[in-house]
């Protein structure tokens, strides 16, 4: 059997959230690969396209794919002359070594099992071409960390080959297990300041992790989780502040 997805991402509602909060691991990510004009480049698990708009600033020829029909409409909309189409990140649609340049974002790392989704993206890349791929690697702060350990507590533990890739260690391995040669890796960290609560949980509920929780005992029972987290860290004024870690590892491919 093929690579399954864990969890696929939320439709519009977890766009809306987090696609512009991973704006900074996009901009670090693609001042990694350093996009020229014609420079062909594939986002695979695009969106919206908010990544795809940035690279397509520098000239690269664009194209994206992802597993949601309503997020495809939004990116057609925004990039009309980008090849945008609807696939599956583990079976993607197109010949060996056509692109230049490939990224992914929060999404090749919760499929099963990890190493087979990330050796398409190598496929699809020609020999010398770069890969990147970048993770939301938790909220840095103390009741977030907390939060989500707690939350991946509650659900059911896969075999050690499938398990989500989580940090920076674990995603290079899987990039050299799929072939690559990783050649630059880096973090980028960034603080978020939440009007409210609530603002903060529905942020957090669209992450993989605890959409995952949600799916196996509830939100209920999630959201009991995370308040007994963070219940009792508002300031003053109501808000929330929330510390972020992104990181990504750049690859070569070499076949």
């Amino acid at each position: 059997m093929g690579p399954t997805q864990v969890h696929p991402q939320n439709g519009m509602a977890f766009t809306n959230v987090c696609e512009e909060q991973l704006r900074p691991l996009y901009i670090a990510a693609l001042g990694a690969l350093d996009p020229r004009p014609g420079t062909r480049l594939l986002h695979v698990g695009c969106g919206t396209g908010t990544a795809l708009r940035l690279a397509a600033r520098s000239g690269a020829e664009v194209a994206g794919l992802d597993a949601s029909v309503d997020l495809l409409k939004v990116a057609r909309e925004r990039l009309p002359d980008a090849d945008l189409r609807v696939a599956d990140a583990a079976e993607l649609p197109y010949d060996r070594g056509c692109f230049d340049q490939v990224m992914a974002f929060d999404a090749i790392q919760y499929t099963e099992p990890p190493a087979v989704a990330v050796a398409e993206l190598a496929r699809v890349t020609r020999p010398g071409g770069s890969v990147v791929i970048g993770l939301w690697h938790n909220w840095s702060g103390r009741e977030a960390s907390a939060f989500l350990n707690a939350v991946r507590g509650l659900v059911p533990v896969g075999a050690p080959g499938s398990q989500p890739v989580r940090d920076l260690y674990h995603l290079r391995e899987v990039m050299v297990e799929a072939g690559l040669d990783v050649y630059a890796y880096a973090e980028v960290t960034r603080r978020y300041d939440f009007p409210s609560l609530d603002a903060a949980w529905e942020s957090m509920r669209f992450s993989p992790n605890v959409a995952r929780a949600i799916e196996v005992i509830g939100m209920d029972a999630a959201h009991q989780v995370f308040l007994a987290n963070f219940g009792n860290q508002r300031r003053a004024d109501g808000t929330i502040q929330q510390d972020n870690l992104f990181q990504y590892a750049v690859g070569r491919a070499t076949s």
